[in-house]
């Protein structure tokens, strides 16, 4: 499926970062853009290069978590700007860095909040009339995080990207054969304020570090059609799409979680792909 109207998109989160970027990139595609995060501030920063790049947005700050933020932010895209077609759900938080033991369980049951809730929140909300214009995209901004729990990261936040990752397979068997497509999309580990704040930052090597503008680029492709039939998989932005769509399909259970063999550096093979495709981190 490839989009030629109705290219309304919502991007959550958009208010700095990997949001800030992709929503910039899809005003400069032709699509109009609701923008929303926490700070009103940092969401006028994007809606200006919206507009700058010649595109409508509308623009409210709000908390994705709460019901209520999202129905009136939702209703007040699809009065100003029309119907979303596409649903970029970038919003999320890191929460604590460190062990589970000793942890704040209201600040880790926020992390889940705001990095489940909020997506499951939005889908809901936005799903029905994507099936019912048998039309649209659905993309989960995940991390390699849902495979596995580093040393340097946050416990809550690998926690809450598993269960979105299993959120994105529920979709995707829901919207089977409607013509409403979802992906998890990693954007590899950013500079942004969140990945910035890790711990372990410092010692991460300079070419690990990945630009916004990647996770851009595979949205970009993503919602081009070309690629439908990756359908509720987990991809990296480094990953070869074109590869993916030769060798993913004919897999069954392609989407499963799998174990590398004992002689991989790597402790977990994470999702989409299969033996000898190993996406970066």
């Amino acid at each position: 499926m490839s989009l030629t109207a109705d290219r309304v998109a919502i991007v959550t989160g958009a208010g700095r970062g990997i949001g800030q970027v992709v929503a910039q990139r899809l005003a400069q595609l032709g699509w109009d853009v609701g923008l929303t995060a926490r700070s009103a501030d940092e969401l006028e920063v994007t809606a200006e290069l919206v507009r700058s790049a010649g595109a409508r947005e509308l623009t409210m700050a709000g908390d994705v978590s709460k019901p209520g933020d999202v129905e009136r932010f939702c209703a007040a895209v699809e009065q100003g700007l029309g119907q979303p077609r596409l649903l970029v759900n970038n919003a999320a938080i890191a929460g604590e860095y460190g062990g589970v033991v000793g942890s704040d369980p209201d600040l880790w049951w926020q992390v889940q909040e705001v990095n489940v809730r909020g997506p499951y929140l939005m889908c809901r909300r936005l799903a029905p009339a994507m099936i019912e214009h048998a039309a649209g995209y659905i993309i989960n901004i995940n991390s390699l995080d849902c495979a596995r729990a580093s040393a340097g990261g946050s416990p809550a936040y690998s926690v809450s990207k598993t269960a979105l990752r299993r959120l994105t397979e529920a979709l995707a068997v829901d919207l089977e054969a409607t013509g409403v497509v979802v992906f998890d999309l990693s954007p590899g580990l950013v500079r942004t304020a969140m990945g910035g704040s890790r711990p372990d930052a410092a010692q991460i090597a300079p070419e690990v570090w990945m630009p916004p503008s990647a996770a851009a680029d595979k949205i970009e492709a993503l919602v081009s059609g070309r690629y439908d039939a990756l359908c509720g998989r987990f991809l990296h932005a480094k990953d070869d799409l074109d590869a993916l769509l030769i060798t993913v399909p004919g897999v069954a259970d392609a989407r499963m979680l799998r174990l590398l063999p004992a002689d991989s550096t790597d402790t977990l093979f994470a999702y989409g792909a299969l033996a000898g495709h190993r996406p970066a981190r």
